[in-house]
């Protein structure tokens, strides 16, 4: 397992800064790599989202581009 840099320079100026900014700074980079991962492979999206209980989020994406919206990028 690797850790983001980003990560790692958020953290060495941590104690600078407002522990609410440098928690929305982490949890940018935390949510940058999960969506990385879920859309590295469009095809695998939806039943990655389905097999992690976030049924809503593959419903929207559904709603919004059509069904097997993979099938279309």
């Amino acid at each position: 397992m690797t850790i983001d840099r980003r990560l790692v320079d958020i953290q060495q100026t941590a104690d600078d800064r407002e522990p609410t900014d440098v928690y929305r700074d982490q949890m940018a980079v935390i949510v940058d790599n999960l969506m990385f991962g879920y859309l590295r492979d469009p095809q695998q999206t939806d039943a990655m989202l389905r097999r992690d209980g976030l049924t809503k989020a593959a419903d929207q994406l559904v709603d919004i581009f059509g069904p097997e919206w993979w099938m279309k990028l």
